[in-house]
């Protein structure tokens, strides 16, 4: 942290800002490209606020803002440059101008509130009211940004009733027995060894697929429309994420990737024991929840909340980052409006098991797979 005040200019500081920082990345765009439109400002600040530079990050954010036309129609929206500037405030320990909540609130109350809800949940530990504050800002943004993250966050930690892990669920569906996985064609040897290590281990509760079988099962179970939007993905994941969410809601079951693996026999027989709902997720370290490895029984409503978001993403924002548009992101963003609905509803949020990191390295582990070292990497799409 440098020693800039967090209330100082942007546009009498930016450049001390930079070098004190050092984040060289920052620096040699600032140096190619300046930081005299809304387009170089933003990007700037997207590359601090990545580096964890989150006061400097601030800073840039409200310079973007400052030199908008403040016209909806000029991206990004203003009101997306000033909430996130004061996020990044929020994150370095700092208050959120009372002029800029105000201004933010012009554009959009939920947003301000957002922001508001933020606040009081991380500085005065009031989640239940923080969290009653944001609602369903989460709409606002795609499926998988940041909000839809932090609100899982603050749920865990004041959990509305029938969220907490373990939770008995009476007359809830058992999730099957059977296992899932797919690789599209050609797997590498070391696909190849982990697909007969689990054939090995599970039998015929082992079920692969590649681009072939699973097109013909999402068109049998799905139809044509479904089964062509699969073939036509502009990348392998984004395949492999569809088919996952339509596999896992029709058949029921547990899904896990290919450069996964059950950790043993007993580590299967152990999953399913601790299994006490008919939707069992794990969260990362920064609350991400796992695609490459979650259970639910036929029919459940989150996957089938996921699957529908995937769907609209694929139509309406085709070139939206894969694990948002229909990745990782899709699963928070369902059990975002769970959460949400259980809040407003007062009702226990049905049949969902939710563990950490720590419980999904218990059951998985990952292990060397030489193909992402040269192979196109859909994190990049």
């Amino acid at each position: 942290m440098n020693n800039i005040e967090a209330d100082a200019s942007p546009s009498s500081t930016y450049v001390d800002i930079l070098h004190s920082c050092h984040d060289p990345q920052a620096v040699a765009y600032y140096d190619k490209h300046g930081a005299s439109t809304v387009e170089h400002a933003f990007a700037i600040a997207n590359i601090l606020h990545i580096h964890s530079k989150v006061l400097e990050a601030s800073f840039f954010y409200r310079l973007a803002f400052d030199l908008h036309s403040k016209e909806q129609t000029e991206f990004p929206l203003p009101q997306s440059l000033l909430q996130v500037r004061l996020l990044c405030l929020l994150k370095s320990s700092n208050l959120p101008p009372t002029e800029e909540l105000e201004e933010l609130e012009k554009y959009s109350p939920r947003l301000a509130n957002y922001i508001r809800g933020i606040q009081i949940s991380w500085q005065s530990g009031r989640t239940g009211e923080g969290l009653e504050l944001i609602g369903n800002a989460f709409e606002i943004f795609h499926s998988g940004e940041e909000i839809d993250r932090l609100y899982l966050e603050l749920a865990l930690r004041y959990p509305p009733t029938g969220l907490v892990t373990g939770e008995s669920a009476l007359g809830s569906t058992s999730i099957p027995c059977r296992l899932y996985m797919y690789w599209d064609s050609n797997p590498p040897e070391e696909i190849r060894n982990n697909l007969r290590y689990h054939q090995e281990l599970l039998g015929s509760d082992f079920v692969f697929f590649d681009r072939d079988s699973a097109s013909i099962w999402l068109y049998d179970h799905y139809g044509k429309e479904i089964c062509e939007i699969f073939r036509k993905v502009r990348h392998p994941a984004e395949g492999a994420d569809l088919l996952r969410l339509y596999v896992i809601q029709a058949n029921g079951g547990w899904w896990l990737d290919a450069d996964l693996r059950i950790r043993s026999r007993d580590a299967w027989e152990s999953l399913t024991a601790t299994t006490h709902k008919s939707c069992r997720l794990f969260t990362t370290h920064n609350y991400v929840l796992h695609n490459d490895f979650f259970g639910a029984a036929p029919g459940n409503p989150y996957i089938a909340n996921a699957a529908m978001t995937a769907l609209v993403n694929t139509f309406e924002h085709a070139g939206l980052y894969i694990a948002f548009k229909t990745g990782p992101g899709v699963l928070n963003r369902a059990v975002s409006r769970a959460i949400y609905n259980a809040l407003q509803s007062r009702n226990p949020i049905c049949d969902l098991q939710i563990d950490n990191q720590h419980a999904f390295h218990e059951f998985v582990e990952e292990y060397d797979v030489t193909y992402k070292n040269i192979a196109s990497s859909w994190h990049s799409s």
